[in-house]
């Protein structure tokens, strides 16, 4: 199984991509939430101060959007997506259709055919 994520500036353009294979993982909501994780990682080592995080998988953005701790499997990582995102000026999430997030499927699957990557403009 294969993650992606894909940062935009506030025009649409985008300004780094990455995708990493996830050795092991088989649950679709954890492999979600290490995304979104590594994503804001990446953010905040590019100097990143304020950005909207969009996700096409709702009970995912709920978790993290809750204020009740999470103590389901993915707890942990979500609890880890919430401390990430306190380090920025402004940090948001929100859900999107999946057609509007076709760039970051095609980058998860396509770890099944190539090594980790990382790109950006």
């Amino acid at each position: 199984m294969g993650m992606g994520f894909v940062a935009r500036n506030h025009l649409g353009k985008c300004m780094f991509a990455g995708n990493e294979q996830l050795q092991g993982f088989s649950e679709p909501a954890l492999a979600e939430a290490l995304a979104i994780r590594r994503a804001l990682e990446v953010c905040r080592s590019e100097g990143c101060l304020s950005i909207v995080l969009a996700s096409d998988c709702l009970s995912m953005v709920n978790k993290i959007k809750s204020t009740a701790q999470d103590r389901s499997r993915v707890g942990t990582v979500v609890s880890d997506i919430k401390s990430l995102a306190s380090g920025f000026t402004r940090c948001s999430f929100l859900h999107v259709r999946r057609g509007m997030n076709v760039a970051v499927h095609k980058l998860a699957r396509s770890c099944e055919h190539s090594v980790n990557l990382f790109l950006s403009w």
